[in-house]
């Protein structure tokens, strides 16, 4: 994130983040690709990674009263 882009600074960069990585380190009993296979599962279930890989449209409403 470039801090610039959130206090509205700059009109060239980005309000938010330009990449999110994320690394994990997995042990167990089972076999390699089983293991590759759980976290592939836990992707393709995870509201998180759906809400930011797709666009997902966005209402804000506004009440003042």
């Amino acid at each position: 994130m470039d801090l610039r882009g959130i206090l509205g600074l700059s009109d060239e960069v980005r309000n938010g983040y330009e990449k999110i990585r994320a690394n994990f380190t997995i042990k167990g009993d089972a076999p390699e690709e089983k293991l590759r296979q759980i976290v592939e599962q836990s992707k393709a279930r995870s509201a998180v990674f759906d809400i930011i890989t797709n666009k997902t449209p966005i209402e804000i409403g506004i009440n003042v009263g």
